[in-house]
């Protein structure tokens, strides 16, 4: 594994969930792969039972799963697993999207601006953590403006759910010097801010939701998912 301990001020569960977090984000902890709970806690300087409560955090979020006789392992997903997040995310999204729209602040739209420059600085660097950072800036810049938590709440967790292959996936495209598909995702980033700086709200939600359509096709073509009942 790959973890580390920062310095930051928190408690031993929040210092060990947060750097378990971060490797499955970057990728050191990859789909399938096993946690070993005194292998972690030995390299973030913690004893067990942090890590432990940490791991059953993240297992309750979807992002790591507990297997009899294995422990804990990343969570792997199947295409079946795929459509439904998706899914989920195309309803609680366009609902949250839509009320945030309209309390869209000029900052808002502003931060979207720098995120997506953000990303195309990372596309060109191939920095696949940088990129998926700025992916995620540039929609929760929208996202939370809108006023319902629960509902953010349940988008976020699809997110994280969804990240530590978002990250395979920017590897396996990199891998193949597949650059075709980060471009277009910057392209259609431009089409979305552009339309939320013309004050277009249609256009906008229109884009967001075609955008997501093309995610969900990237996932079912450049991830190597399980087998339902596998």
């Amino acid at each position: 594994m790959a973890l580390k301990r920062t310095s930051l001020p928190r408690t031993a569960e929040a210092v060990a969930l947060a750097e378990l977090r971060d490797a499955i984000v970057r990728g050191d902890l990859a789909p399938g792969a096993p946690i070993r709970q005194t292998i972690a806690a030995q390299e973030l300087g913690l004893s067990v039972i942090p890590v432990r409560e940490a791991l059953k955090t993240l297992a309750g979020e979807g992002i790591v799963q507990y297997v009899p006789q294995r422990g804990y392992t990343v969570t792997e997903l199947t295409a079946e697993s795929v459509d439904g997040i998706f899914r989920i995310r195309e309803l609680l999204e366009a609902e949250a999207e839509a009320s945030a729209s309209v309390r869209l602040r000029a900052e808002d739209v502003t931060a979207m601006r720098s995120a997506l420059e953000a990303q195309r600085a990372a596309v060109a660097a191939a920095d696949a953590q940088a990129t998926i950072m700025s992916n995620r800036q540039f929609h929760f810049a929208l996202l939370d403006r809108c006023d319902n938590e629960w509902l953010l709440k349940f988008i976020r967790q699809l997110w994280e759910a969804l990240e530590p292959h978002r990250a395979l996936a920017y590897r396996r495209a990199a891998a193949a010097g597949d650059v075709a598909r980060g471009e277009a995702i910057l392209a259609e980033h431009e089409g979305i801010v552009t339309a939320f700086e013309q004050e277009d709200i249609p256009l906008a939600l229109r884009l967001l939701a075609e955008h997501r359509t093309g995610g969900r096709s990237d996932f079912h073509r450049l991830l190597p998912v399980k087998a339902a009942g596998t």
